[in-house]
C-alpha cells in the first residue's frame, strides 16, 4: 500500500500517495562506494532538488532512476509499487523520464529522428515525413520554435542540444521527470523557458528530480532540497529554510567561502597580446578586439549570436579572417589551432565529450594530449615523464580520480571539465580562450577554477571567457564584451558592469 504523507497547505489537507520514495539506496563501482544507503522521497507536484559536489552521487541516483544504470541493494518504489528498472524502456513505459546530464541525443540523426525514436520498438516501418511532422507539432508543443525537426543534431549548439534532450524526456507524458544538470548549457533565456515547462508539468502533478549546482535556479524552482556528500544523504530543507552558504558548506563538509573571489586590479600596460581588427567568419563579422596581459574579459550575450564562433575563429578552430590580426606582437596570417597552440594559446570548447576529451583515453593522456608532439606518442613513458606535473594539476583542481591511467570517460561530467581546463595550467600560455569552463562544475570546484583563472591573470596570462552565467562575468571580469547578431553591441566595465548591463546589451539594447 502506498505510503501517504499531508501536504502542506495546513490542518485541513487531505493526505497524498508518495509519487516516488527510495529507501537505503546503493551502488559500487568495484572498491568505489558511488551512492551508500541514500533515501529521499517526492510528492506529486513537487520539485525534490539533489545536490552536491562533483562525484557525490547525484547523477549516480538519477541513472539507477532512469533505468541508465542498476542499483546494488535497497528498494524504489513508484506510487506505492516496488520499480526495479532494467533499462532506460523499462523507466520510461512505467512513467520515469530523464533528461541526461551526458546528452543521449545520436548525433546522426535528425532532431525529428531523435524525438520520434525515443520509445519506437527496433522493429517495424518509420516514416520519415510522419517523424518530421510529429516532432514539429512536439517543438510546437513545447515553445521551440527555433530548432527544425529536419536538422541533424550534430550541426546544433550545445545550449539547443540541450533543449532537444528535455523535450525528448517530456514525450510520452511521464509522471516522474528526472533533469541531471538540464540547465547547465543554457543561458537565463533558455533557463527560464525549462522553469516555464516545469511549472506546467507540476501543476498538473508531475513531479521533478532537480540536479544542479546553480544557487539561484534552486533558491526558485525547488520545493525541497536534498544534499548529498561522498555518496550519502547528509541533509534536506524545505524552500526558504536554507542560505547558500550553509547549503555549501554542508556539500562540502567545510566552512563555505565567498562564491566569487576578489578579482585583482589590472596592471596598466600599454600593449595587448592579441590584437585583431575586422574579424569575420560565419556568424561573425567586423569584430575589433584588444586583450591586454592579465585581463580577464567576459564574452557575453544570448546564444546563437556568435560568441561561440568567435572563441573557435580566435584558436583557428574556424576559418577566419581578418583586416589585422597580432599576438603577442607576431602577426597572423590564418590561424589554425596546432599554430594556436605553439605561439601560446589554450582553449576550453563548449562540449568536453565531443570536443575536449578522448573519453577512452586515461586522464593522464587526456591531460598531455596538445603537448603530444613534443613529448611523443603518449602511453606510460610519457606519463612517467610527466608524473609531477600530472600530479600537481589533479591536486590543484581537486579531480576526484583513481589515478592517471583511469579512463576519463569514468569520470563525473564536472571532473571531466576540471581536464579539459588543467591541460593548460603551467604551459606558458598566454591567452586561454573559455567557453563554460564551470559548466556543471560544484560549487567548491567552481571556486577552485576561478582561484585558478585569478592565479594565470596575476601571472600575466590574458583570458576571454565566455560564460553562460551572467553573475560570473560581472564579478570575476575585468571588462565584458556582449555579442549580439555576431557583433560586439556593448563594452562595459567598472560600474557599468552589471547584471542588467550585460543582459540589456544581450537583449539588442544599448
Amino acid at each position: 500500500m502506498a505510503k501517504e504523507q499531508q501536504t502542506t497547505g495546513g490542518a485541513s489537507a487531505s493526505p497524498v500517495s508518495l509519487r516516488l520514495e527510495v529507501k537505503n539506496l546503493s551502488k559500487s563501482y568495484g572498491s568505489v562506494h558511488a551512492v551508500k544507503d541514500v533515501s529521499f522521497d517526492a510528492l506529486p507536484g513537487e520539485v525534490v532538488a539533489l545536490v552536491g559536489e562533483n562525484g557525490a552521487g547525484k547523477s549516480t541516483v538519477s541513472k539507477i532512476l532512469a533505468g541508465a544504470a542498476q542499483r546494488g541493494t535497497g528498494q524504489i518504489f513508484v506510487q506505492g509499487e516496488e520499480f526495479n528498472p532494467g533499462s532506460v524502456g523499462d523507466s520510461r513505459k512505467v512513467g520515469v523520464s530523464c533528461a541526461f546530464q551526458e546528452l543521449s541525443l545520436i548525433p546522426g540523426l535528425t532532431v525529428g529522428e531523435n524525438l520520434e525514436l525515443v520509445d519506437k520498438s527496433p522493429i517495424g516501418i518509420f516514416s520519415q515525413s510522419k517523424a518530421s511532422s510529429a516532432s514539429a507539432r512536439t517543438l510546437e508543443k513545447f515553445e521551440v520554435d527555433h530548432i527544425s525537426p529536419d536538422s541533424a543534431v550534430s550541426s546544433l549548439s550545445l545550449a539547443d542540444r540541450q533543449i532537444v534532450e528535455i523535450v525528448r524526456a517530456f514525450i510520452g507524458s511521464p509522471n516522474i521527470l528526472i533533469l541531471d544538470e538540464a540547465s547547465s548549457a543554457l543561458t537565463p533565456p533558455g533557463v527560464g523557458w525549462l522553469f516555464a515547462r516545469i511549472r506546467e508539468f507540476t501543476a498538473t502533478g508531475g513531479t521533478v528530480i532537480y540536479v544542479s549546482h546553480r544557487m539561484s535556479e534552486l533558491e526558485e524552482i525547488a520545493d525541497r532540497v536534498i544534499v548529498m556528500r561522498d555518496g550519502t544523504h547528509v541533509g534536506e530543507f524545505r524552500k526558504g529554510d536554507w542560505g547558500r552558504d550553509q547549503l555549501v558548506s554542508l556539500m562540502a563538509g567545510r566552512e563555505a567561502s565567498s562564491q566569487f573571489p576578489e578579482t585583482t586590479e589590472l596592471r596598466k600596460i600599454s600593449e595587448p597580446i592579441l590584437k585583431v581588427k575586422n574579424l569575420r567568419s560565419d556568424r561573425i563579422s567586423g569584430i575589433d578586439l584588444e586583450v591586454f596581459p592579465g585581463e580577464i574579459v567576459g564574452i557575453g550575450g544570448l546564444a546563437g549570436n556568435g560568441q561561440s564562433e568567435l572563441l573557435s575563429a580566435l584558436f583557428g578552430a574556424r576559418h577566419a579572417k581578418a583586416d589585422e590580426w597580432t599576438l603577442d606582437g607576431r602577426k597572423i596570417n590564418k590561424m589554425n589551432p596546432r599554430l594556436a597552440v605553439e605561439l601560446g594559446l589554450g582553449f576550453v570548447p563548449e562540449d568536453r565529450k565531443l570536443q575536449g576529451l578522448a573519453l577512452s583515453l586515461g586522464v593522464g593522456e587526456n591531460l598531455i594530449f596538445p603537448w603530444q608532439k613534443i613529448f611523443g606518442l603518449g602511453g606510460k613513458p610519457v606519463i612517467n615523464n610527466q608524473k609531477t606535473w600530472l600530479g600537481d594539476v589533479i591536486n590543484a583542481l581537486s579531480v576526484k580520480t583513481r589515478g592517471a591511467s583511469e579512463p576519463a570517460g569514468a569520470l563525473s561530467g564536472g571532473n571531466q571539465q576540471k581536464l579539459v581546463f588543467g591541460r593548460w595550467i603551467d604551459r606558458n600560455r598566454k591567452l586561454l580562450l573559455l567557453h563554460d569552463p564551470t559548466r556543471g562544475v560544484d560549487v567548491g570546484a567552481k571556486q577552485d577554477l576561478y582561484a585558478s583563472i585569478l592565479r594565470l591573470s596575476d601571472a600575466g596570462i590574458a583570458v576571454v571567457w565566455l560564460s553562460t552565467e551572467v553573475e560570473e562575468i560581472v564579478n570575476v571580469c575585468h571588462r565584458a564584451l556582449v555579442m549580439y547578431n555576431g557583433e560586439i553591441v556593448s563594452s562595459l566595465r567598472g560600474e557599468q558592469l552589471t547584471a542588467d548591463g550585460v543582459v540589456g546589451a544581450a537583449m539588442g539594447g544599448n
